[in-house]
């Protein structure tokens, strides 16, 4: 049901215009880490439990696929295409979602550093009949997404796919998370936690972090929204993170006039970009160091391309935080055992290109 959503409690005339499937259960919790603020003797410090968003696959792209896959549906699509690294969560939770409702996935996966997860979200994407198309390097990936589906055999089944972008992060994504920033003003205002002075999220296609401030701010919280850039400058900053706060505005400007959004400006959002490291996929000693802390204190899973930095950036933010403010931290990764998913798979079924991937030593991520 669209009501069970803050977004459309609060602008009910929205459900008969935004089209939305319901793939998560909400609200997700928000949890006190004690233990983490005894050991670093911290502020209190928030989680909120996105990791939970769904039992078939969590994390933060539920979110955004309520509203892009039931966009897909709509519109009378039978295939998605969308776009990751090579164990892209994304792309994942993409198939597994987009399964539920009778929709195939193509995926555009470029290169990324080897790691465990990277060989497990591959085999899963295998098992659940992922088309996976290798795209030799980052600056042809515009050219084989304008190419793709566009082939006469394709042209002529009807086979031309939904077209989803990188991280989910359309402004209709992006309102998942408007409604997950709401929900987050909705449990400050139930007393399960007070209003925090951060929110903060790792940010990579920006749509997550878009959408928080957005909620929040509709919400009525002035919390500020802190990114923990996972890519690079130039692909992640606060100009592209504004633009897509301001269409996403725009977009439920326009389904709603009744709904006064507001409009971002790049100084809205504290932008942290000093804890990428060597770049995407690579980890830091302070990225593993918040990983083994969260895993041994809490029982908290987290990995080592977006979360594991984002906690490093946290623990230091909170550090500086004055008494009496709190923190909360927002867990996009997915906590569902996926471990036996793949169970028996021979990687050598995946395209040539993606085999090497079993075949060369890997940074293991997440036991680190």
């Amino acid at each position: 049901m669209c009501e069970d959503t803050p977004l459309f409690k609060s602008y009910p005339s929205l459900s008969a215009r935004l089209p939305r499937v319901s793939l998560g259960i909400w609200p997700t919790p928000v949890e006190r880490l004690r233990e983490l603020e005894r050991r670093h003797g911290l502020p209190a410090f928030y989680v909120k439990r996105d990791d939970m968003s769904s039992g078939i696959y969590g994390g933060n792209k539920v979110r955004k696929l309520e509203f892009t896959l039931a966009d897909a549906l709509r519109r009378g699509y039978g295939r998605v295409m969308t776009m990751g690294a090579a164990g892209s969560n994304h792309v994942l939770a993409t198939a597994l979602h987009g399964r539920r409702l009778g929709l195939r996935t193509t995926a555009l996966l470029f290169e990324q550093p080897c790691a465990s997860y990277v060989r497990r979200n591959l085999l899963l994407d295998l098992a659940n009949g992922v088309e996976m198309i290798w795209v030799p390097s980052i600056p042809m990936v515009p050219l084989y997404w304008a190419r793709e589906g566009f082939s006469p055999p394709d042209i002529l089944r009807g086979e031309r796919p939904y077209r989803l972008p990188a991280g989910g992060s359309s402004p209709l994504g992006c309102i998942g998370y408007v409604n997950g920033g709401m929900e987050i003003a909705q449990q400050v205002r139930k007393g399960l936690i007070p209003e925090p002075a951060v929110v903060i999220t790792a940010m990579g296609t920006h749509g997550t972090a878009a959408g928080l401030w957005l909620g929040l701010r509709m919400g009525g919280l002035a919390s500020r929204v802190v990114g923990v850039a996972v890519v690079e400058k130039t692909l992640c900053n606060p100009y592209l993170w504004a633009r897509l706060a301001r269409r996403t505005a725009s977009l439920l400007s326009c389904l709603d006039p009744g709904i006064e959004a507001p409009r971002a400006r790049p100084s809205d959002l504290c932008f942290v970009g000093d804890y990428l490291g060597r770049g995407y996929g690579f980890v830091t000693p302070e990225d593993v160091a918040a990983i083994r802390d969260l895993w041994e204190l809490e029982g908290l899973k987290l990995e080592g391309t977006y979360t594991g930095k984002a906690m490093a950036a946290a623990l230091d933010i909170a550090r500086e935080l004055a008494a009496g403010e709190s923190i909360l931290f927002v867990n996009t990764y997915n906590s569902v055992d996926l471990s036996t998913g793949a169970e028996g798979l021979d990687y050598r079924r995946l395209p040539t290109p993606f085999q090497r991937f079993f075949e060369q030593p890997c940074l293991d991520q997440e036991t680190l």
